[in-house]
């Protein structure tokens, strides 16, 4: 089969690392047709799974084409050349991704996983939005909307008896359902460790031109560098007028502690259980 999209840039990255904005960043460039997190899309054919995990085996020729079919309609209407797209549960799909599209660029955004769960820990008590639903439901095609109906209920329905706090939220790693019950922050960190983990074995795999990693800390601190090093790896033009105007869309944050609203104890589980992957990652020293 003839692959409508051609050299797509999937950004990935464990939730709260920062991805919404490397994508805004993205969706700046004039070349590019950029989809927010486009779930429904990727999950079909396989809508079912108990949890996000896809491999090769999983991408059937009919699920191809309807992926593919998807996004290439939606680069046609935006008058763009190319696609890119974020979703965060693709950390766990990576060789289902590339059987897709083999010329993918993946680029995959790391942030410290203390920082990473203090945030997440916030959104397990944010009620849903109600404009990003609406985009949902409209996004989602038919066949896929039972399997999304037994999503929203453990989102939207369970936390009501819960004190409006969610058992669990985001991705869902191989074993999680095993994590429920587990502290809060210690739940967190397995599942930030489990996404990471897979991104960064299952790229290891692949040719070293699909690839490239890069922190946000890094990217915060120098957008203008970090964007010219993206566009570059990803072969998008590098006009410096588009570099500058995408770079003046980060703001840097207020310094924070790393622990970022985490007490020192909470902190030091979160590192105990992500230790090997906070070393490779440059951020134990």
């Amino acid at each position: 089969m003839t692959r409508k999209i051609r050299l797509p840039i999937v950004l990935l990255g464990a939730p709260r690392s920062g991805t919404t904005l490397l994508g805004k960043l993205f969706a700046a460039h004039p070349d590019i047709a950029y989809w927010e997190e486009p779930r429904p899309i990727w999950s079909q054919g396989n809508s079912w799974r108990s949890d996000d995990s896809l491999d090769a085996s999983h991408l059937t020729e009919r699920v191809a084409h309807q992926i593919d079919g998807v996004f290439g309609r939606f680069v046609l209407r935006s008058g763009r050349t190319r696609f890119a797209e974020k979703t965060p549960s693709n950390l766990l799909r990576i060789p289902f991704i590339y059987a897709l599209y083999p010329d993918v660029r993946f680029i995959h955004l790391v942030r410290d996983p203390r920082s990473v769960v203090a945030s997440m820990r916030g959104m397990l008590a944010k009620p849903p939005d109600a404009g990003r639903l609406l985009s949902r439901v409209r996004e989602t095609p038919l066949n896929v909307w039972p399997a999304q109906i037994a999503l929203a209920f453990r989102g939207i329905v369970e936390p009501i008896w819960r004190g409006g706090r969610k058992r669990f939220w985001g991705p869902r790693p191989p074993g999680w359902q095993s994590w429920i019950g587990l502290p809060e922050e210690i739940r967190l960190a397995k599942q930030w460790n489990g996404l990471v983990e897979t991104g960064v074995k299952e790229l290891g795999r692949l040719p070293k031109e699909t690839s490239m990693v890069i922190r946000y800390e890094d990217l915060i601190r120098d957008p203008g560098s970090s964007l010219d090093l993206l566009y570059g790896f990803t072969g998008l033009s590098r006009e410096a007028s588009t570099l500058a105007a995408a770079a003046a869309m980060v703001r840097q944050p207020a310094t924070r502690s790393v622990h970022n609203g985490l007490t020192a104890e909470q902190a030091s589980q979160v590192t105990g259980e992500t230790a090997s992957l906070l070393s490779a990652l440059g951020y134990l020293t």
